[in-house]
Formats: C-alpha cells, structure tokens, sequence
C-alpha cells in the first residue's frame, strides 16, 4: 500500500467520525451547561459518580465482548471466503451473551444501589428514581455489542448515523430530566439515553436479521467461550481503568469536598470528551483496520506510524488553543463556579500530547492477541494514575490531578514503547519522530511559559507557539495529502 493512501483513509475516517463526534460535543455541552445551572458543582460530581458506578459494573459482567468482538467480526469480514453464515452465526452468539451480561448487571446493580445512593446522594433524593438505572444495563449492553459487530464489519457511515441521532436523543432527554426533576433525573437521564440509543440502534439495523439461525443455549457457551477468554482480558483492564477512577473520585469528596469531585468531572469531560476526536477516531476505526492489516509487518508499522503523525497534526493545535482560551470556554461551557478546573487543565494538557503518542501503539498487543502484555499494560498506567492522582493531590491540591494525568501517559508511553519494540521489534520511523519531538517541544514551552504568564491570549509564547504548530501541522498534512 502507498503512503499517500495511509494519511487520505485516516483523513476520510476522522472526517466521517468528525461529524458524529462535532454533534456529541455540541448536544453534551448544552446538557453539562444546564447541568452546571440546575444541579450545580454537587450535581455535576454526582453526574460523574454514578457514570463510573455503571461502568465499573458494567466492567464486571461484560465478559468483554464488545471489544472482542470487534476483533472476531473484522477477521471474519477480512477473510473473503467467509461463508455469510459464520459471520451470522458468530453475531446471534454475540447477542445472546450481550443479553446475559446486561440482565447479570442489572442484578448486580439492585445489590449495590442501595448503599451507593445512601453514600453520595444528598437526602432529598429519591431511590426509587436511582433504582431504575438497573434496566439500564440490558438496553446498554445490547446496544454496545450491535455498535461492535457494526464497528467490525467498518460500516462506519451508518455507526455515524446512529451515533449523531443517539446525541440529539440524550440531549433532549438530559434537558428534560435536569430541568423537572433535578438531582433525580441524572439516573433517569442516564436510562432514557440508553433506551433511545437503543432504538434508534436496532431501526438502523433490524434488516440484519439473524433470527434464522438456530444455535442451541450450549452451543451459544462453548462457541462464544474463545472470544469471551480475549474479552476477560479486555474486561478486566476496562474494569481496572474505571475502579482507578472510582478510587480517585472517592478520594476527592472525602479529602476535598463534592465541589472538587466537580471540578474534577469537568476536567475529565474536557481532556476526555471536548479534546478527544481523534481517539474515537482511532477506537472506531484505527483499530479494526490494523486487525485487517496485522499479518503485513511493514504495512502494520507504517499504518501506526502514519496514524501517530496525523493525531499530533490535530491534537497539539487544540491543546495549545485550549491553553489560549481555556478561561473564556469553560465559563461559557459551564459558569465561573467551574474556573478551578484551570488549576488540573494547566499540566493535564501536556498529558494530552503524551497520550497521543502512547495510544496508537497500545493497540499492537490487543490486535497481536498478546492478552497478557495489554492487560500488563493498561495495570502498569492505572497504578499509576490511581498513586499519583492520590498523593500529588494530597500535597498539591487540584493542580496534583493534572500532575497525576501527565505523569501516567509519560511513564505508560516508556513502558509500551518498550514492550511493544521488545515483542514486536516496533520503531518509530524518523520522520515520526521528529514530528513527536516538535509536539513535546510545543506542549512544554506552552507549559513553562505560566510561570510567566496565565493561561490567556493574552499569553504571548502560547500565541506564536499555536501559530507555529498550526502552520507546520497544516503545511504537512498538505505535502501528505499532495501525494495521492
């Protein structure tokens, strides 16, 4: 394959996913606004608590099957011998384990909800309200693993679709809950937006019929068997990462206050939600790519290495942006009540630019199969996050997070650079790194220059270092793009 088609294929997914994600930015920014205004800093900390409960949970009967799956679907789908039947056979089995998982997390739910609502939830809300959520995890579930048979088989125009009416649905019903039901309606937002997703999901897909298969309840266990082993594995890391993150909000309310565990929210749906197009990117489409790819080892690298320049192209002029207008986005995203978020925002968007670099490569072992060498990697990077996060906050306060968040992607970027170039002989080739190193050099001179300045544009070095990065990002895109 040439090089010119690597960076036009990853141009044409990030525009594709570009649009779905540009919506979900757009309605999640109208609901986090009302939500700053309705439920305020405790409502918005509350928000990102019980998100984390769910996916801790949902971690923990999942089987990691949406993951797998995507794996075993874009194999199939690679293969053209595949006889059609296979593939429809191996999606019913999917099915049928995502229906398990979601009533297993369902139960699992009624047993703990009690005491999670009696911990975090202020006295004037209502349990039965928060109950509900249980009938949340059958509805997610499925619809997790029809996006992951949709995701492996790249029909990615119709994942758009589905994802861009799934965003209006859970604005509309976010609205809604906010505003009549307060604090009550954050599980009642969180059910009606799996429910419509749900929906809309299977109206896109139900000429995809697998109904005629007959496959036996034993035949469902033991088939599924092999791609529940490589989903433990995802499983338990995906599981790892939210329990890291519980420990962290945990901590937060009881060493800070709900108002920190707030602030701390923000940040995350800014570093995580607002700032991370290419990563859905690179989850939708990245990945089932390089499974198609895995057996050409020149192509593999180049793929890699291609995808890295083009994330550091788009991802360090929004860092860089951010750190011009950081004070002006998140009044306007939330309220001034929220202008301490800049105190983990400051170092927390270094981090970013690490994580661009570390995540292309954390790929390589999950499409390798290597279960054990991804699930060492993701331990070795939530160890980390959960250690420094908890002291650095404990001496520094709220600036310790974005400490914590830039620490974990530097160290976790070494350790998978070096297993991945140990097991697999991976190199970046020169060009990608001197295009990391210029990225690195961008991100730390933005940072060094706040103990001189604030985070402004009024911020002089930020300002012609952003200049700088959006002209080299555009200039070699451009030279990428001239050559198809």
């Amino acid at each position: 394959m040439q090089d010119k088609n690597f960076h036009f294929s990853i141009l044409k997914s990030t525009g594709i996913f570009g649009v779905s994600h540009v919506v979900k930015i757009v309605a999640k920014v109208i609901v986090n606004k009302f939500a700053a205004l309705f439920l305020g800093t405790v409502g918005v900390g509350i928000i990102g608590l019980v998100e984390n409960l769910l996916s801790v949970l949902y971690g923990f009967v999942n089987f990691g099957i949406p993951a797998s799956s995507v794996r075993e679907i874009a194999l199939l789908t690679n293969e053209s011998d595949t006889n059609s039947n296979n593939e429809n056979r191996k999606i019913k089995i999917i099915q049928y384990w995502s229906i398990f998982s979601g009533i297993l997390g369902g139960i699992l739910f009624a047993v703990v909800s009690y005491f999670f609502f009696n911990d975090f939830y202020p006295e004037e809300a209502s349990f039965f309200w928060f109950s509900t959520l249980a009938l949340y995890f059958l509805f997610f579930s499925l619809f997790s693993a029809k996006m992951a048979i949709l995701q492996g088989k790249r029909e990615l125009k119709k994942m758009v679709v589905i994802q861009v009416w799934s965003a209006i649905f859970q604005m509309v019903s976010g609205l809604f809950c906010y505003y009549f039901f307060g604090i009550n309606g954050i599980a009642l937002a969180i059910l009606f937006s799996a429910i419509f997703s749900y929906v809309i999901l299977y109206f896109y897909t139900r000429g995809n019929n697998v109904s005629s298969i007959k496959i036996s309840l034993e035949q469902v266990f033991f088939e599924g068997l092999p791609m529940v082993k490589l989903g433990l594995i995802l499983s338990i890391g995906a599981l790892i990462n939210q329990i890291a993150y519980y420990i962290i909000r945990v901590f937060l309310k009881d060493f800070l206050s709900l108002e920190a565990l707030g602030i701390f929210q923000v940040s995350q749906t800014i570093l995580i939600g607002y700032l991370s197009l290419i990563f859905v990117v690179m989850s939708n489409s990245f990945y089932p790519q390089l499974c198609n790819l895995e057996g050409d080892k020149s192509t593999f690298e180049k793929y890699i290495n291609q995808q890295t320049q083009f994330a550091l192209f788009l991802v360090v002029p929004m860092v860089l942006g951010m750190y011009l207008f950081a004070p002006q986005i998140v009044t306007i995203l939330y309220s001034t009540e929220f202008l301490d978020v800049l105190l983990i925002l400051k170092i927390a968007l270094f981090g970013l630019i690490l994580k661009t670099i570390a995540w292309p490569i954390g790929f390589i072992s999950l499409v390798k199969g290597n279960r054990k060498l991804f699930f060492k990697q993701n331990l070795v990077s939530d160890f980390i996050n959960v250690i420094s996060s908890v002291i650095l906050t404990y001496y520094f306060g709220l600036i310790g997070l974005g400490i914590g968040f830039s620490m974990m992607f530097f160290l976790s970027l070494g350790y998978n650079f070096y297993t991945v170039s140990k097991n697999y002989q991976f190199q970046f080739s020169n060009e990608t790194v001197y295009i990391i190193l210029f990225s690195i050099l961008s991100g730390l001179i933005a940072l060094f220059s706040l103990f001189w300045f604030e985070m402004s544009y009024e911020n002089p070095i930020i300002l012609l270092t952003f200049l700088i990065s959006v002209g080299f990002s555009f200039l070699k895109l451009k030279s990428k793009l001239k050559k198809a």
